[in-house]
């Protein structure tokens, strides 16, 4: 009811007005639930709190390097707990957090900045890295940590990342059709989400620097992003690794073995040293 109201009006307010609905609109992702798989996953798990004051709900597998993964925009680490279990079977320690505004998380919004944060808090408490493992916003939030946090890992590995933050863009257009102007002041508060304007973000800036440590995981069925995002990112960083599937669409595709055996693979060399 609230969504039908804002859309019969956003045109009719001010610009300020309308940005602020369509802000407040986007910042309240639905919250996924938890499948049965996913759910066994958790259960094999230690529960702890990260970030400086535990405010991050976090799940725990194995025992070596660490991994950490990082879910989406509107998901939860649930939904990275049956990959993290197959990565700590194969010799990692993983980790799994829902990010401020999401999961079990009692924050009410979600916020670019606060995914930037609370991956470098993570990181933080939980380094040196073996790897880094992000979801859709959660691999384009990882790889802006670690250029404006200094965020560092061995490796980092992006499954259907999007090369900037436009799906957000494209959610509001489809759902408010707010007018290019609330539009822009929409981009111009991205920008300013990752310390940066929206023409350099849009440009790519958050992948700038990465190279022969980053394996891109695409999709050719995925709904939500371009499988040609990953030969765009790939372009800019020279010496990244690009492996695509074509059955398992936006979400599937991280419960699948071959996603599994494809990230395994690629740290393989890091599980057999226990020091990182």
């Amino acid at each position: 009811m609230i969504e039908q109201a804002v859309r019969a009006g956003i045109r009719l307010v001010p610009i300020q007005l309308g940005f602020a609905a369509a802000r407040w609109l986007a910042s309240r992702p639905q919250r996924a639930r938890v499948s049965e798989i996913e759910a066994a996953a958790l259960q094999s798990a230690r529960q702890e709190r990260l970030g400086p004051d535990g405010r991050l709900p976090a799940w725990v597998w194995g025992d070596g390097p660490t991994v950490v993964l990082v879910h989406g925009w509107g998901g939860r680490a649930a939904q990275m707990a049956p990959l993290a279990r197959r990565l700590a079977d194969s010799g990692f320690r993983t980790v799994a957090f829902d990010v401020a505004g999401h999961g079990d998380s009692p924050v009410p919004e979600a916020r670019w900045e606060w995914f930037i944060r609370d991956v470098g808090e993570v990181a933080a408490a939980c380094g040196p890295l073996a790897a880094l493992v992000g979801h859709s916003a959660g691999g384009l939030a990882m790889m802006a940590s670690r250029r404006i946090r200094g965020v560092t890992a061995q490796r980092f590995v992006c499954i259907c990342a999007p090369h900037h933050p436009y799906p957000p863009i494209h959610a509001l257009q489809k759902r408010l059709d707010p007018g290019e102007k609330v539009l822009q002041r929409y981009r111009d508060f991205l920008g300013a989400q990752f310390s940066t304007d929206w023409k350099s973000l849009s440009a790519g800036s958050a992948w700038q620097g990465a190279g022969p440590e980053l394996l891109l995981c695409y999709d050719e069925k995925d709904r939500y992003i371009e499988s040609t995002d990953g030969n765009r990112i790939q372009a800019m960083c020279s010496g990244s690794t690009l492996a695509k599937s074509e059955q398992f669409g936006h979400a599937r595709i991280l419960a699948a073995s071959e996603t599994a055996d494809t990230i395994g693979d690629f740290l393989k060399a890091l599980s057999t040293s226990r020091t990182v």
